[in-house]
């Protein structure tokens, strides 16, 4: 996140468990997680490279992303607790004072874990594991822009997940379901220009192809 390592540098793990003074079995560990949260891809003889997406392939993951979350915030709305809904509300806070102060490390992790927060209530851990491999791969490619001006995309992510929330605390999951995908092509739209289009008579996203 502090850009010394660039989008589809290749890691050289000797000398990057050098560089950081531990042990090739630690930082295997390490690279695995960061596999799992979207910032690192390993290849079958290529090795692991820090993650360089296009254009297509943040839309082809924002399409997947989209029709699995959707299932996670209308089984969610009728779940959530008081307590969930207080965590979330802390989770937007943190997301909130991290994005004026450019804090890219703090924004990230209150981001996920919002949207663990809201997986974990659905009680369905093979959606759960889904949603991870394709998120986490989106949240990454936001935070590994970087660049200060980028501040104000961050604080229209935090909208973002304000309206999420406002869904969710209706308890209804068509329009929880509506509050979400609206927000959240709003926000990759404006932000990314990905033409992510949405179908408001059964409420689904769709890709574009033009």
């Amino acid at each position: 996140m502090r850009g010394e390592l660039k989008p589809g540098e290749r890691l050289v793990e000797h000398k990057l468990a050098g560089a950081l003074g531990i042990g090739q079995p630690t930082l295997r560990e390490a690279l695995k997680e960061l596999e799992l949260q979207g910032f690192v891809r390993k290849t079958p003889k290529k090795g692991t490279h820090v993650t360089k997406l296009t254009k297509d392939d943040f839309r082809r993951i924002l399409e997947v992303r989209m029709a699995l979350e959707a299932v996670a915030v209308e089984r969610a709305a009728t779940r959530l607790g008081k307590e969930s809904i207080a965590q979330m509300e802390l989770r937007v806070r943190g997301m909130e004072a991290a994005a004026k102060g450019f804090d890219l490390a703090e924004f990230h992790q209150n981001d996920v874990e919002f949207h663990e927060i809201l997986w974990d209530v659905t009680d369905n851990e093979y959606l759960t594991l889904a949603l991870e491999r394709s998120a986490f791969g989106l949240f990454a490619f936001v935070l590994l822009q970087r660049q200060p001006e980028a501040a104000n995309e961050f604080l229209n992510a935090v909208e973002q997940h304000k309206s999420i929330l406002k869904g969710l605390k209706t308890g209804d999951p068509v329009k929880a379901r509506r509050a979400f995908i609206e927000s959240t092509l709003k926000f990759w739209n404006e932000n990314h220009d990905l033409g992510v289009g949405y179908a408001a008579e059964n409420q689904t996203a769709f890709v574009d192809p033009s």
